[in-house]
C-alpha cells in the first residue's frame, strides 16, 4: 500500500511539473517533458483523468521546428500555454490569457477598443507590439482566413482571435522569433499557434457568469465539448460550442478614476504675455478636463460684445465659463463636462464559436482528418456627440437670435461658432463578423521515420459595419444654412429654396443653444451607413519529414515542403460612404484585389555530438524558404540555428532568422479617401500655399515587402535530482524591421520635398500658379500618396521565464504548489516612421499615442496551491514605472508639465472546488483586479481618452463564477 501511494504522488507530481511548465509559457523543451511524463505508466485515478486529454500516444508537436523530435532541439525560443491555464482564469477568450504575457501588447481587445470603430469586438495577437500584421496565427500548424475590416483608416489585416472556441483549446504554442522560413509571409515578430483537441471522450459543459462591482461589464459564457472514438479506435470525432456574451462599460463618468476627467491639454496661451498659460509648458496633463467646443454652441468669431458668448436654451447669451488653459477643443477647467462623455470605455461584445474535427486511421500508416467550424462576433459601441470647431453661420441665418444680430457689425457676412451637439445623441457603431471555415487533409507514415501530410483548406470572412446615428457631411451643411422663405414667413433651409436638388427634404438645423434642435432636423442630419467586406482564402499544403542518413554522430532530420495560397478582398458601400460623405468614422471606399504566393521550403537538423539522444547533445538546424508572389515576386527567407545541453537540464540555444511579409490587399489596392487642406510647400525653390485635395491613406500597387532580421540566443534550466521541479529560463532577442509598410501624412511628405527629396516632390501634382505674372511658374494643385516601404523597426529585449512544483504533505491527498512566472524587459524600441526625422526609442513609454511604445518592464507570476479537492491561484502582473510620450521635455517646443507614469501592479484570485469520481464535477470563481487598482491617467491626447486600455485596467474588481461538469 505504501508503495502504491509514494507511485501515485509521485505521478501526480510528475503531471503537475508538466501543468506547471505548459500554464507557464516556460521557455525550456517543454514538449520533451510532456511526452517524457506522458509515457509514464500513471494509474486511472491520477491527474491525467482531472481534466479532458488528448489520448495517449498522441504525437507531440513542436511549433518551432518540423524537423525537431522534441522541445530541446527546436533553436527558436517557445513559450506554451496550456489550456489548463484558460480554464482556471474562467477566459472566454484566448486572446484574455496572451494579453497577460508580458511579450504580447493589447493593441486590438475590448480594453483598447474603444477608439476602434472599425471592429471594436476584435482580438489580436501582437507579439513585441510591432503591430498584429507581423504576428502569424495557425491553428494546427495551418494558416486561418484573416479579418479585413472596411476602413479607410489604415486598420491591419490580422487574423481575430474569436474565431477559437476556448473549451476546444489543448495548449497555445508562442514562438517569439522570426519563423516566415518555416511558415511564410507575417511569421517576423513570431508565431502564435493553437493547438485544437483532436481526441476527447464523453462530454463536458461549462457555464459561467460575471459582473464588476459597479454592476456593469455583466458576462455569461455556455460552453459544450463532446467527443468519441469509434470503429476500434480508428475515428475519433471531436464536436465544441463555446457562446459568451460581455455588455462592456459606459463612459469614464461609471468609475471614479474617470470622473477625474484626466487629459493633456495643448497650452495655446504659453507664449502670449498675461495668458493663464503664459511661461508653461506646451503641454498640460491634469485633471477636470472639458471640452470647450460648448454644449449649446460659443462665438469663436473676435466680434465686440459676442466674442466667448454662448448659448442658454431660451437663445440669450451670456459669457462662456473658460478654463485656465485651452488647446484645440478642450480645456483645463471652466464649464461643461469632458469631450467624450457617453462614449463606451468597453464596447459590448458578444460570440458565438462552433467548432469540431473527425479523424480516421484508414490503416496503420495513413490517416485522414476534416476539421473546422464556424464563427460569429459582434461588437457594439457607443461613438461621439457631433463636433464642430468652427462652423461658419450665414448672416441672414433665420435662428441667430435677436440679442445677437443686434450686435453683428453690419459689414460682417459670415461668423463662426464652435459646439458639442450632445441634444443630437451619438453616433453607434454595430460591427458583425462572421467566419466558416474548414480543413481536410491526409496523413501518414512512409516507413521507417519518414512522415508525410497534405491538407486543402478554405476560410472565408463576412464582415458587416452598420453606422447608426452617423452625421452625413452634406446633410449637416444643408440643414445648418436655415433662412426664411420670403413668401411664407417659415424658417426653411437655403438650399430648398434656391431649388438645389441635392437638398431636397432638408430641415433647419437650430444649433443656438441645447436642446433646440427638432426631431426632423436630427432625422435629417443623422444617416445610417453600411459596408461590408468579404475576404476567402484558399490554402493547399504538403510536407514530407524523415531521416534520409546518419553521419557518426545520429540521424539527420530533413523537411521539404509547398504550399500554395489564394487570398481576395472585395468591399463594398452604401452610396453616402462611398463617397466619404460621413462626418466622422463609417466611411469606405469601394475596392477589390487578389494575391496569389507559392512556396517551397527545407529544413534540415544535424546532430554534431555523438549521442545526440543522450546528455551532452549539439544539434545544427537551418530553414530556407523561397515564395512566388504574384505581387512582390520571387522572395527569400530563412533561418540558422543551433542547441546543446552542455550539462544535464541546461539547453543553450541561439538563432539567426530572416524574415519577410508581403503587403496585405488592403496595402496594395485600396483607394484611401480624400481630404482637401491647405498644404505649405517648396516649388521651384519658391514657398507656395495651396488647399489642394489629397490623399495620403491609399494602397500601393507598387510597394514591396517588409523584411526582418532577429537574433535571438539563450538558456533554459529544467531541474534534476534535488532540483526537480524548478525551471528557468532566458532568452535575448534583436529583431530589425526595415522596409515597413506605412502611409505619411501630408505634412510629412511636404516636408521631404521642401527638404530636397524629389521622389516626394514626385506624388505632387502641379499646374500654372495664376498668381503671378510668370507664366512659368508653378503650384502645386495635388498630392496622391499611397503605401510607402519607409518604415522601420528596431527592438532588443529580454525574455525571462520561472517555474517551480512540488508536493505539501500538509495540504493533504495531493497536496502541490507551483510557481510560474514570465517577464520581459526591452532595452531599445527604435522606431523610423519615415518621415527623414531621426528614430526614436519607445521603450519605457507607457502612454498610447505612438506606434510601437511599450513599457520598459512587464511581468506576470502565478502561485497556486490544491490538492486533489480544490485549487488556489494568486496572479500578479506587473507593470514598470515610464514616461506618457519619450518625446515629452525633449525640446523646447514639446514640454510637458509631469511625463511620469507610476508602476502599477494587479492582483488576480482564482479558485475551483473538485466533487465526484476523477473530479467529474467543478466549481470555478475569479476576482479579477482584486484590490480594485484604478489605472494611471494615460492619456490619448488625440482621441482624448484618459487612460491605456492596451495595458491597464479600466473595469476595476470585477466577479466571474461558474461550473463544469464531465460524463
Amino acid at each position: 500500500m505504501a508503495g502504491s501511494a509514494n507511485r501515485r504522488s509521485a505521478t501526480w507530481l510528475r503531471r503537475m511539473l508538466v501543468t506547471s511548465a505548459l500554464t507557464t509559457g516556460t521557455f525550456m523543451g517543454v514538449a520533451a517533458l510532456a511526452q517524457e511524463a506522458v509515457s509514464q505508466d500513471v494509474v486511472a485515478e491520477d491527474a491525467v483523468a482531472q481534466e479532458p486529454q488528448p489520448a495517449p500516444g498522441n504525437e507531440i508537436v513542436v511549433t518551432a521546428s518540423r524537423t525537431a523530435t522534441n522541445g530541446l532541439q527546436a533553436p527558436t525560443p517557445t513559450q506554451v500555454i496550456g489550456g489548463e491555464t484558460i480554464e482556471r482564469q474562467a477566459a472566454t477568450t484566448v486572446m484574455e490569457v496572451l494579453n497577460q504575457n508580458p511579450a504580447f501588447k493589447a493593441t486590438r481587445s475590448p480594453g483598447a477598443n474603444a477608439t476602434n470603430t472599425s471592429s471594436p469586438a476584435q482580438a489580436t495577437a501582437d507579439l513585441r507590439a510591432l503591430g498584429g500584421q507581423r504576428t502569424l496565427v495557425l491553428v494546427n500548424q495551418s494558416r486561418v482566413v484573416p479579418f479585413a475590416p472596411a476602413s479607410n483608416l489604415g486598420v491591419p489585416t490580422t487574423t481575430d482571435l474569436n474565431l477559437f472556441p476556448t473549451i476546444m483549446i489543448e495548449r497555445v504554442d508562442v514562438v517569439t522569433g522570426g519563423a516566415s522560413a518555416l511558415y511564410g509571409s507575417d511569421a517576423v515578430s513570431g508565431v502564435v499557434n493553437i493547438i485544437m483537441k483532436k481526441r476527447f471522450e464523453g462530454v463536458e459543459v461549462t457555464g459561467q457568469a460575471g459582473i464588476s462591482q459597479r454592476a456593469d461589464y455583466a458576462t455569461q459564457r455556455l460552453g459544450m465539448i463532446a467527443g468519441t472514438s469509434f470503429n476500434d479506435d480508428r475515428g475519433h470525432l471531436v464536436i465544441s460550442g463555446d457562446y459568451s456574451n460581455n455588455d462592456g462599460m459606459d463612459d469614464i463618468y461609471t468609475r471614479d478614476w474617470g470622473r477625474d476627467e484626466w487629459m493633456i491639454v495643448s497650452n495655446a496661451q504659453r507664449t502670449v504675455p498675461g495668458a493663464p498659460g503664459f511661461g508653461q509648458p506646451a503641454f498640460i496633463i491634469s485633471p477636470n478636463v472639458h471640452n470647450s467646443l460648448g454644449a449649446g454652441g460659443v462665438i469663436t468669431s473676435n466680434i465686440p460684445g459676442l466674442a466667448n458668448m454662448t448659448f442658454n436654451p431660451d437663445g440669450s447669451i451670456r459669457p462662456f465659463q473658460r478654463g485656465s488653459i485651452s488647446g484645440g477643443q478642450v480645456m483645463v477647467g471652466g464649464e461643461g463636462e469632458s469631450i467624450i462623455k457617453g462614449v463606451a470605455q468597453v464596447p459590448d461584445v458578444s460570440r458565438l464559436t462552433l467548432y469540431g474535427s473527425i479523424y480516421y486511421d484508414f490503416s496503420d500508416s495513413v490517416t485522414g482528418y476534416i476539421e473546422g467550424g464556424f464563427s460569429r462576433s459582434r461588437g457594439f459601441l457607443d461613438g461621439i456627440a457631433i463636433r464642430l470647431a468652427n462652423q461658419a453661420i450665414a448672416r441672414d441665418n433665420a435662428f441667430i437670435p435677436a440679442q445677437v444680430r443686434s450686435l453683428l457689425p453690419a459689414t460682417t457676412q459670415t461668423f463662426n461658432i464652435s459646439r458639442i451637439a450632445y441634444d443630437m445623441g451619438k453616433n453607434y457603431y454595430d460591427i458583425v463578423n462572421e467566419t466558416p471555415h474548414g480543413t481536410a487533409g491526409l496523413e501518414g507514415k512512409l516507413g521507417g521515420s519518414w512522415k508525410w501530410d497534405a491538407h486543402v483548406s478554405y476560410g472565408v470572412n463576412n464582415y458587416s459595419a452598420v453606422t447608426l446615428d452617423n452625421p452625413v457631411s452634406a446633410n449637416l451643411a444643408f440643414a445648418i444654412d436655415a433662412v426664411r422663405d420670403p413668401a411664407t414667413g417659415n424658417i426653411v433651409c437655403r438650399g430648398v429654396l434656391s431649388g438645389n436638388p441635392a437638398a431636397a427634404g432638408c430641415q433647419p438645423l437650430n444649433l443656438f443653444g441645447e436642446g433646440n434642435v427638432s426631431a426632423a432636423a436630427r432625422d435629417y442630419v443623422l444617416g445610417r451607413g453600411e459596408s461590408k467586406v468579404k475576404y476567402d482564402q484558399v490554402t493547399a499544403a504538403a510536407n514530407l519529414v524523415g531521416e534520409p542518413f546518419s553521419t557518426w554522430a545520429g540521424p539527420v532530420s530533413v523537411a521539404v515542403g509547398g504550399e500554395y495560397r489564394r487570398e481576395t478582398e472585395k468591399l463594398t458601400a452604401d452610396a453616402i460612404g462611398a463617397a466619404n460623405g460621413f462626418l466622422t468614422a463609417g466611411n469606405a471606399v469601394p475596392y477589390d484585389g487578389e494575391f496569389k504566393v507559392k512556396e517551397g521550403y527545407v529544413e534540415v537538423t544535424v546532430p554534431l555530438a555523438k549521442d545526440a539522444t543522450a546528455l551532452h547533445s549539439l544539434n545544427l538546424n537551418g530553414a530556407y524558404r523561397y515564395a512566388d508572389y504574384s505581387t512582390v515576386g520571387g522572395q527569400s527567407a530563412w533561418k540558422i540555428g543551433g542547441t546543446w545541453e552542455p550539462v544535464e537540464g541546461l539547453n543553450v540555444r541561439v538563432a539567426r532568422s530572416h524574415d519577410i511579409r508581403a503587403p496585405a490587399i488592403n496595402e496594395l489596392y485600396s483607394p484611401g479617401s480624400n481630404v482637401r487642406n491647405a498644404v505649405t510647400l517648396v516649388v521651384d525653390g519658391l514657398t507656395k500655399n495651396a488647399n489642394i485635395p489629397q490623399n495620403t491613406s491609399m494602397g500601393n500597387p507598387e510597394v514591396g515587402p517588409e523584411f526582418a532580421d532577429t537574433l535571438t540566443a539563450g538558456l533554459a534550466y529544467r531541474g534534476t535530482g534535488a532540483l526537480r521541479g524548478f525551471g528557468f529560463s532566458a532568452d535575448y532577442y534583436k529583431i530589425k524591421i526595415k522596409d515597413a509598410i506605412t502611409n505619411l501624412s501630408t505634412v510629412n511628405i511636404a516636408n521631404l520635398c521642401s527638404a530636397g527629396d524629389t521622389y516626394f516632390c514626385g506624388l505632387f501634382s502641379y499646374g500654372p500658379d495664376v498668381s503671378t505674372p510668370d507664366p512659368n511658374d508653378r503650384i502645386h494643385t495635388g498630392l496622391t500618396a499611397g503605401s510607402l516601404n519607409v518604415g522601420a523597426f528596431e527592438q532588443e529585449g529580454v525574455d525571462m521565464t520561472l517555474s517551480y512544483g512540488t508536493s505539501v504533505g500538509f495540504l493533504g491527498d495531493g497536496g502541490r504548489y507551483s510557481l510560474t512566472g514570465s517577464g520581459t524587459y526591452i532595452f531599445h524600441a527604435f522606431v523610423d516612421s519615415g518621415t527623414g526625422a531621426p528614430p526614436v526609442d519607445r521603450a519605457g513609454e507607457n502612454g498610447w499615442t505612438n506606434l510601437g511604445s511599450i513599457p520598459r518592464f512587464r511581468g506576470n507570476l502565478s502561485q497556486t496551491i490544491g490538492n486533489k479537492g480544490w485549487e488556489l491561484t494568486l496572479q500578479t502582473i506587473f507593470i514598470s514605472k515610464g514616461v506618457q510620450d519619450v518625446t515629452y521635455n525633449t525640446l523646447p517646443t514639446n514640454t510637458i508639465n509631469d511625463n511620469r507614469v507610476p508602476a502599477v501592479a494587479y492582483l488576480n484570485l482564482f479558485g475551483k472546488i473538485f466533487a465526484g469520481e476523477n473530479r467529474k464535477l467543478e466549481w470555478f470563481w475569479a476576482i479579477n483586479n482584486l484590490l480594485d487598482k484604478d489605472p494611471p491617467p494615460t492619456p490619448y491626447s488625440i482621441l482624448n481618452f484618459p487612460t491605456n486600455g492596451q495595458y491597464y485596467d479600466k473595469v476595476g474588481r470585477n466577479f466571474m463564477i461558474g461550473a463544469r461538469a464531465r460524463f
